[in-house]
């Protein structure tokens, strides 16, 4: 296999990872989570608060944070060994709030599985939350 045919090759994955990573958290499934995020797992919210791995996991299970929905858009992927960084732009539907997001998640592969390592996220100056806020329900990532 190619360098390049191999690279595309771990973005799918990478795209398929970051669709599980949706998944989990939209049904709070902690041991899953727990599976797929490293041990070393940060977590910067928008805010600008940051969470380790179990508070992250805590967060999410006890309910504190909720999601209805993620759409996320322009994703790219970029390979290097056994990391792969993806960024785009993510509109979160959360119980509080519309959030529209510039992100970043780190990924590492790990005894032969890619976790989530690191995400963080910005707010987007695009402006787009007050007209998609009848958007349905999506979870699916687009690049």
């Amino acid at each position: 296999m190619s360098a390049d045919a191999n690279k595309e090759k771990v973005v799918e994955e990478i795209l398929r990872m970051q669709q599980k990573r949706t998944d989990v958290i939209m049904a709070r499934d902690g041991a899953a989570m727990d599976k797929l995020f490293d041990e070393d797992y940060h977590h910067v919210h928008s805010s600008g608060s940051v969470n380790d791995k179990a508070t992250y996991i805590d967060r999410l299970v006890t309910g504190k944070s909720t999601y209805k929905s993620f759409v996320y858009n322009n994703v790219k992927v970029r390979v290097y060994g056994d990391c792969a960084i993806a960024t785009g732009d993510v509109l979160i539907d959360s119980t509080n709030s519309l959030l529209d997001l510039r992100y970043t998640n780190v990924w590492v592969k790990r005894d032969g599985s890619w976790r989530s390592a690191s995400w963080q996220s910005a707010s987007n100056s695009r402006g787009v939350s007050s007209k998609m806020s009848a958007t349905p329900a999506l979870t699916k990532v687009k690049r």
